[in-house]
C-alpha cells in the first residue's frame, strides 16, 4: 500500500462528518474501492447528492485537496491521475461477473466483499494466477508519483475520460493537431504542437516517443499490434498485457522523478 493512499485513508477517519470510517488493509485493491468510497460518503454526509455541480463546487474544490491523490500530491486542481485503474478494473468486473458497474451507483461495498471473498477473481484472465497478482501490483502503484501528472487545463480531465479511457497513451495521440484534446494546448496547429512538446518533456512523458521525437506517429502505445484500442474489444491476454505495460510505465516515471 501506498504511503499516500493510507494517509488519506487515516485522515479521512478523523473527518466529523464521514459516514464511515475507512479501514486499511493489506490488498491495495480493497484501498484503492475505499478511497473511491469517500467521496460518494462525503457528497452524501455533506447533503450534496442530487444537486447542480455549481451549487457545491467551492466545497468539493477544497475536498478534493485533501481527499483526492492527484490534486493533494499538487496540492493543484489540474492534476489527473495517468492511468485510470477503475477503468479497468471496471472491465474486469463486467468480463468476470457480467455487470457493469458504475462509480454514481456505490457498488465499493459489494466490490470490496467481492474482494475478501474471493480473492481469486482477478486472476482466472486466461486462468493464470500471475494476472491477479499484476493486478495487485497496478493496484499498489497507482497512487506514487509516477502516475500523477499536471494537466494544461482542469477541464482536459473529464475530456480524457470521454476520449482516451484515461489512459496515457491514447490520450496523447489526441492531444496532436486534429486530436479531441489538442485545443487544451492552444488556438492554432503551431501553438498546440509546440505547447504539447513542451507539456511532454515537463511531465516526463518524453519515454512515450519512439528516439524521444515528439510527434504522433512516434507514440508508443501499450498494444503494438493494436495500437489504441479499446479496453472493451482487448483479449484478456492484451489486457493483462496492458496492465503490465502500466506497471512498467508507472515504475519508469517513478524514475525519472527521483
Amino acid at each position: 500500500m501506498t504511503n499516500l493512499t493510507k494517509q488519506m485513508l487515516e485522515d479521512y477517519a478523523q473527518e466529523s462528518y464521514r459516514g464511515f470510517t475507512p479501514e486499511i488493509s493489506d490488498n491495495p485493491i480493497i484501498n484503492l474501492l475505499t478511497y473511491y468510497k469517500t467521496g460518494f460518503d462525503w457528497m452524501e454526509q455533506n447533503g450534496h447528492e442530487g444537486k447542480e455541480f455549481k451549487e457545491y463546487e467551492d466545497e468539493y474544490n477544497e475536498f478534493r485537496l485533501k481527499y483526492d491523490a492527484d490534486a493533494r500530491f499538487y496540492n493543484d486542481l489540474r492534476a489527473d491521475t495517468v492511468i485510470s485503474f477503475w477503468t479497468i478494473y471496471r472491465e474486469l468486473l463486467k468480463r468476470n461477473t457480467g455487470r457493469t458497474y458504475e462509480k454514481r451507483r456505490k457498488p465499493f461495498d459489494e466490490l470490496i466483499d467481492i474482494e475478501i471473498g474471493r480473492d481469486c477473481l482477478f486472476f482466472i484472465l486466461n486462468e493464470k494466477r500471475d494476472a491477479f497478482f499484476t493486478l495487485r501490483e497496478f493496484a499498489e502503484l497507482y497512487h506514487t508519483k509516477g502516475n500523477f501528472m499536471l494537466l494544461p487545463d482542469r477541464e482536459m480531465n473529464s475530456k480524457r475520460y470521454e476520449f482516451s479511457q484515461d489512459r496515457i497513451d491514447k490520450s496523447l495521440y489526441e492531444c496532436f493537431p486534429g486530436g479531441e484534446l489538442a485545443h487544451f494546448f492552444g488556438a492554432n496547429r503551431d501553438e498546440q504542437a509546440s505547447n504539447l512538446t513542451k507539456w511532454v518533456k515537463e511531465q516526463n512523458l518524453l519515454f512515450m516517443f519512439t528516439d524521444g521525437v515528439v510527434s504522433r506517429e512516434n507514440i508508443i502505445p501499450f498494444n503494438r499490434k493494436k495500437p489504441f484500442v479499446a479496453y472493451e474489444y482487448m483479449t484478456d491476454t492484451e489486457l493483462e498485457n496492458f496492465i503490465e505495460s502500466a506497471i512498467n510505465f508507472i515504475k519508469r516515471r517513478n524514475e525519472l522523478s527521483d
